[in-house]
């Protein structure tokens, strides 16, 4: 969750400063229209995992009711969560495709082999994210599994470098941001409810704190080969 959080702060911050230059550059309208498609985006990562959610429950009851079991599947499994989780950061990291692809296309080659071994580092991290809900209830998941969570998550950066490396355009980058900054706040939201019980407390707030340096961390590994 302190990745996620890391994460959540780092999207919006490379969005604020997309929407900043532009009303500092003198265009206030231009600026407003990108907040406007950021806010956009963000209910739309959001509202998207609600019904991602909501199928999935609807999903269970159907096959509980077949079964025979209870018609409430009370709640939201790890492997369902799982894979909101890895949807949330999947978006996240089609926006750092996009930028990878972008640096390739404006020529710098050079920045963009950084930004494939910083993000590489980074997302390393994110897969602990992931795992998280199956290894707080206890559970493996089979190797299929795994790398259809891996593709998830990861795919989307190979989809956002080619698409970076054709069109080079703040309101797509914007989009992305927006997509990823409303699933990953809804993930944390949902990640929240098991980890702040009274008898985890302690040990979840610690582990928040050493996911959110860890993403500090492979951050700045990001930002000083960069510069």
């Amino acid at each position: 969750m302190g990745i996620l959080l890391f994460l959540f702060v780092d999207v919006l911050g490379n969005s604020h400063a997309i929407v900043a230059t532009a009303i500092a550059g003198g265009h206030a309208s231009l600026g407003v229209e990108y907040a406007t498609l950021l806010l956009i985006g963000f209910a739309a990562g959001t509202l998207l995992l609600v019904a991602f959610e909501r199928a999935f429950t609807q999903r269970l009851r159907s096959q509980e009711a077949v079964a025979g079991g209870p018609a409430d599947p009370g709640g939201i499994s790890p492997l369902h969560l799982s894979t909101m989780i890895a949807v949330g950061i999947g978006l996240h990291n089609l926006a750092e495709g996009l930028a990878i692809g972008a640096a390739y296309s404006a020529g710098t080659l050079t920045l963009a082999v950084v930004l494939v071994v910083g993000f590489a580092i980074h997302n390393t991290t994110e897969g602990f994210g992931i795992l998280g809900p199956g290894m707080m209830a206890g559970q493996r998941y089979s190797w299929r599994r795994l790398g259809v969570l891996g593709l998830i998550g990861g795919g989307p950066t190979g989809i956002g470098t080619a698409l970076g490396s054709l069109v080079h355009s703040e309101p797509v980058y914007l989009a992305c941001f927006g997509l990823a900054a409303g699933a990953i706040l809804y993930v944390v939201l949902q990640m929240s409810r098991p980890m702040m019980a009274p008898a985890s407390k302690t040990v979840a707030t610690f582990g928040v704190v050493v996911g959110f340096v860890l993403g500090v961390i492979t951050d700045l590994v990001i930002t000083i080969g960069g510069g």
